[in-house]
């Protein structure tokens, strides 16, 4: 085996991740890049030649990483639902969701279709999209409309914004945007091209 495998996500912690999210009701603290450890660990399992006992134990072993990151993606997305659906989403810890959790959240009428999507990479072992898929929502942008006036506050791209008074409008990192959205500060500018 290489090294890249030693250095990859082992399968008890990855289990017990899954077990205290399933068991503990709200949204737990994890790494930032676990889905992409998830995808490193199942390419590099794939990436490698073994000998046919050893094929049927990696076989397993993809298997179970592909079900644990499933069964996870799962559990913690119907958690961020949960609150959303029942107007809880000030409850909503943005922190502790992955870049992966939020690309995910952004088009809720693409829901299931992003759940597939995420989940397919990272059973696939595909690291480097997720990796793109971070990237690019780093870089999102927001239009918002404030409801209630804010004081000057750092944008989680490290960049001052405001003050601003009620009827401002601000193009926003998607994180703090969201954040304001559903702290009832602001609400989503609905842009309208006819």
């Amino acid at each position: 085996m290489s090294n890249d495998i030693e250095d990859d996500l082992n399968l008890e912690i990855a289990y017990t991740t899954l077990a205290k999210e399933f068991q503990i009701p709200s949204l737990q603290e994890i790494p930032y890049d676990l889905y992409q450890q998830f995808a490193k660990t199942i390419n590099d399992l794939k990436s490698n030649e073994y000998q046919n006992e050893e094929n049927k134990i990696v076989f397993k072993l993809i298997e179970m990483f592909s079900e644990i990151a499933t069964l996870l993606l799962q559990i913690r997305m119907e958690k961020i639902y949960n609150l959303e659906k029942y107007n809880k989403r000030e409850e909503i810890d943005y922190s502790r969701i992955t870049d992966e959790e939020k690309y995910i959240l952004y088009d809720k009428y693409r829901v299931k279709t992003k759940i597939d999507e995420v989940n397919s990479l990272i059973i696939n072992g595909r690291p480097r999209v997720l990796e793109g898929i971070s990237e690019s929502l780093k870089q999102k942008k927001v239009l918002i409309r404030f409801v209630k006036s804010i004081e000057q506050f750092v944008g989680v791209d490290m960049l001052h914004y405001g003050p601003f008074n009620s009827e401002d409008i601000a193009n926003l990192p998607l994180e703090n945007a969201l954040s304001l959205i559903n702290s009832n500060i602001a609400t989503k500018v609905l842009v309208n091209f006819k």
